[in-house]
């Protein structure tokens, strides 16, 4: 009679450990200096996408609003069920697409990348947009289109 509820016990303790193990974010990568508050938008766009590459994850979260984690190593579970694990290898030709005086920043360049759902792996043409807060310009928004 004990042995059951052991045995029970056990495959429990197993399933919520590898559920936690599966779902936990992958590492992040090496971190660097952050742009002062007092950075211009393209400064922080392009500590982003240097953070991006590196996949620094307490880098991308910190120069974005809300946190902006995407190019984070994938969890184990988001690599299984298909949304793979988009990487950035390298970004280029950042070009402003706003107002220098416009509230939104707005910028596209190009990036070789690998892992995104629904798109083919290597060059692409990319944008993010900033908005400036109290702790200075902030990513608010990336992708295509």
């Amino acid at each position: 009679m004990r042995r059951v509820p052991l045995i029970t016990t056990g495959l429990v303790l197993a399933v919520v450990g590898g559920l936690v193990v599966v779902g936990a974010p992958g590492r992040s990568g090496p971190q660097a200096p952050l742009p002062s508050s007092g950075a211009s938008a393209r400064t922080v766009a392009r500590a982003f996408l240097d953070a991006a590459v590196r996949r620094d994850c307490h880098g991308m979260r910190a120069l974005s609003a809300p946190d902006d984690t995407n190019w984070c190593p994938a969890s184990l579970w988001q690599q299984w069920t298909g949304e793979g694990d988009p990487t950035m290898d390298s970004w280029s030709a950042l070009q402003r697409t706003t107002a220098a005086a416009d509230r939104q920043q707005c910028f596209e360049f190009g990036t070789r990348e690998t892992g995104l759902t629904g798109m083919e792996p290597g060059a692409n043409t990319w944008g993010l947009c900033l908005r400036h807060h109290a702790e200075g310009w902030r990513v608010v928004s990336e992708g295509v289109g």
